[in-house]
């Protein structure tokens, strides 16, 4: 019968590991509990199992390796999978139960009384040790004991002793679900805490408080409507200003695309950020009637401080356009000799059974070409700042450079053999439209900028 003494040397390699998730668990803000436990894949063959449990042992995840090489053990049909069965068996069994034992011990410990998120972290662990032990134990007494007897003359045979931690268990759930009424409880006080914070960094962790609460214990007291009206007073509301013209432009509105693809980069980033929300130019230009306000100039720096007047809005994007160039370059010809082995003809012949067959005569041939090639590049450079609308201050900024590129090369003409010629376009082709390219490029440009703001963005919406 497998006895639980433990083993000092051997417990050094389980619970370590183990007691560094139960300290850093301590520095965790939020619920961070899970209840699900590992499961055996359905439908596998003996040898899978097998070889499962191996990797496992060698992963030291005990508790997954006794599993499989239970259920290797039930579904084997074969004296050598009874054996290799039974050998993972006695390789992960005991190691299993004793740092099982080991942890729960500690976790008894760590969860006597309400220290905060990590207690219900802590208890939810114990719940899938006393889930896990009992699947282990279910599952192992299922086994016919004809299985556990030794395979071959030499085997050891399997033997475990049948706990049942049903009780345990349930008891462990009571307690659970009380420090989660606890956690609750903890979160909302914080966030009461926090309400009167003018500070929108404070009323962020304030709204996340009453959210945590709710996530502990669902519709807790009045969290619902206070995590409201915190995340309301600490979402920061971005303007979109249309991009100007710094540079004058014979390739349409650049600022305009600009602006609407950067837009559709912010929207879609609100949609993934607690605590911020975009605007664009419709409802931007509806706040500035409203308030009978101009947003020309806001790019000299000396009258930035002036828009302090525009309610409902916190921060704005302006920016500018620099740049808007399309560059097209045509080349050629130039000669380019090109050679290549081919088949030059075939040619039959009698084989010693006296069978006709053909044979392949292959040699070098050569062309010289004429090569053509043109290409086009545009560019669309732009600035841009985010600008505080109460003081003026510019809360980031920055330039890039968007690009399109196209190039085509092309044979005019060649004299030799034409099958020494690359696989190349004969006839010329019309350049991309400039629309076309000035608008990728612009989108280019305004991913650029929307990957400049995510850092802002994260700080300030998450």
């Amino acid at each position: 019968m497998h006895c639980l003494t433990i083993k000092t040397g051997l417990m050094k390699r389980i619970v370590l590991p183990l007691i560094f998730v139960f300290s850093f668990s301590s520095l965790l803000a939020q619920p961070s509990y899970s209840l699900r436990t590992y499961k055996v894949q359905g439908g596998k063959k003996t040898n899978f199992y097998l070889r499962e449990s191996k990797n496992l042992i060698k992963k030291l995840r005990y508790n997954e390796a006794v599993l499989n090489a239970a259920t290797a053990l039930k579904n084997a049909e074969k004296k050598r999978q009874f054996s290799e069965a039974q050998d993972r068996l006695n390789n992960s069994y005991d190691l299993a139960m004793e740092g099982n034992l080991t942890r729960i011990e500690e976790l008894k410990e760590s969860t006597a009384t309400f220290e905060g998120d990590y207690t219900v972290t802590n208890f939810s662990e114990l719940i899938r040790l006393y889930t896990t032990m009992n699947a282990i134990n279910d599952l192992l007494t299922s086994i016919p004991k004809k299985s556990l007897k030794p395979a071959k003359k030499k085997d050891p045979g399997f033997t475990f002793d049948a706990v049942d931690y049903t009780k345990d268990l349930e008891d462990t759930r009571i307690a659970f679900e009380k420090s989660k009424e606890e956690a609750a409880a903890m979160h909302y006080t914080k966030g009461r805490e926090l309400e009167n914070s003018e500070s929108k960094s404070e009323l962020r962790r304030c709204a996340k408080h009453f959210r945590w609460a709710n996530d502990y214990a669902p519709d807790y007291r009045d969290a619902t409507e206070r995590y409201e009206n915190a995340k309301k007073l600490a979402t920061t509301r971005m303007g979109v200003n249309k991009f100007e013209m710094s540079a004058s432009s014979e390739y349409g509105d650049v600022a305009a695309r600009l602006t609407e693809q950067l837009l559709s980069n912010l929207a879609t980033k609100a949609r993934k950020l607690e605590f911020f929300e975009v605007m664009d130019r419709d409802q931007l230009d509806e706040v500035i009637r409203e308030q009978e306000l101009s947003l020309s100039g806001l790019l000299d720096e000396s009258t930035t401080a002036d828009i302090g007047e525009i309610k409902g809005v916190d921060v704005i994007l302006v920016g500018n356009i620099t740049e808007s160039i399309v560059d097209r370059q045509e080349s050629g010809p130039s000669e380019k000799s090109y050679t290549k082995e081919v088949v030059l003809r075939k040619v039959k012949y009698t084989d010693d059974d006296g069978k006709e067959k053909t044979r392949e005569i292959k040699g070098d041939v050569t062309a010289v070409a004429k090569i053509y090639s043109k290409s086009a590049e545009a560019t669309v450079g732009c600035t841009y700042k985010v600008i505080d609308i109460q003081t003026g201050e510019i809360l980031e900024s920055g330039s890039t450079t968007g690009a399109d590129t196209w190039q085509f090369r092309w044979i005019g003409s060649f004299r030799g053999d034409k099958r020494a010629l690359p696989t190349m376009p004969r006839e010329e082709r019309k350049y991309p439209s400039i629309s076309k390219m000035t608008n990728n490029a612009s989108t280019v440009a305004s991913d650029k900028v929307y990957k400049g703001l995510t850092s802002y963005l994260s700080k300030v919406g998450l």
